[in-house]
């Protein structure tokens, strides 16, 4: 026989676990974002302290006396400029070319399916598998012959196969879970395929896309490794490599190589915050319709 304090409802040890669970979630939750953002707190802060601060000991994480001299070293620098231009470059008609050709893949793909689709998709996939640093030698050999090294045009080609695979992977699977109803109604009013991905099928699909663009221009925007085997000059260089030219056999930059990297940092965190919100609650609504 149980018996049970007079004092206590049978539901206060329920509401009372449930208080601790949210609040063991929120500590954990403080604890990994303070984890994430840390770093970029630091680069922050380090590239607003006089070089004397950013050698003391101990170190700190605000500065006593903060100035701007280390952007204002980065914007009259040129280069800098020119490589951050690049990078906006590159990523950008990168990630354009393979939304062009990944669209159109990732729906047949998920849409037509036969004995080596499979197999086929795989093969598309198969470059993610492998590091950057794994194809670069292959990408300079092959770049060399044609004339396309320390040129953006070739930077370009050679991050296709980079973001191409990443956006057909995204996009595959929510292809896969379109609506066929809707795709019945699009035939039954005389639209073939084609037709149907440009006129149906891609005016719903548009938070899934925008997800599959933006990860694919992060991926461009932040590759290093084949950036710095394929170019050799700031005219085609990226601003990776011009951050990593920073660090010199004598010494490492630090005050222009942070500031240097909030430059870069900002207009990603600007746009992945403005775009968030948007494209969860689009993709949240496209799959209650679904």
């Amino acid at each position: 026989m149980t018996t049970t304090h007079p004092h206590l409802r049978p539901g206060a040890n329920v509401q009372g676990r449930r208080i601790s669970r949210a609040t063991a979630f929120a500590v954990l939750a403080a604890a990994a974002v303070f984890l994430f953002l840390m770093p970029i707190i630091w680069i922050f802060t380090t590239a607003l302290k006089p070089t004397g601060e950013i050698f003391a000991i101990p170190p700190q994480l605000l500065p006593q006396a903060p100035t701007g001299d280390h952007f204002a070293s980065v914007f009259t620098d040129g280069s800098i400029l020119k490589m951050f231009a690049n990078s906006l470059l590159v990523g950008a008609r990168a990630t354009i070319l393979s939304l062009l050709l990944g669209v159109p893949a990732a729906f047949g793909f998920a849409r037509f399916r036969y004995r080596m689709s499979g197999a086929l998709l795989g093969a598309a996939l198969v470059t993610r598998m492998f590091p950057p640093v794994a194809l670069a030698l292959p990408f300079f050999l092959q770049f060399r012959e044609l004339g396309l090294i320390n040129n953006t045009a070739g930077l370009i080609l050679a991050y296709i196969p980079i973001v191409l695979p990443l956006i057909i992977w995204m996009l595959e699977g929510f292809f896969r879970e379109f609506p066929e109803e809707v795709l019945e109604a699009a035939r039954l009013d005389g639209l073939g395929t084609l037709r149907s991905l440009i006129q149906v099928v891609l005016p719903l699909s548009r938070p899934a896309v925008g997800v599959a663009a933006l990860f694919g221009f992060l991926a461009a925007w932040n590759e290093f490794v084949i950036a710095l085997s394929l170019t050799r000059t700031p005219d085609a260089q990226t601003m990776p490599v011009g951050i990593a030219s920073y660090i010199t056999q004598f010494q490492t930059v630090w005050g222009q190589m942070t500031a240097a990297s909030v430059i870069y940092l900002v207009p990603v965190l600007v746009i992945t915050i403005i775009a968030q919100r948007g494209i969860i609650s689009g993709l949240m609504s496209g799959a209650s319709k679904g």
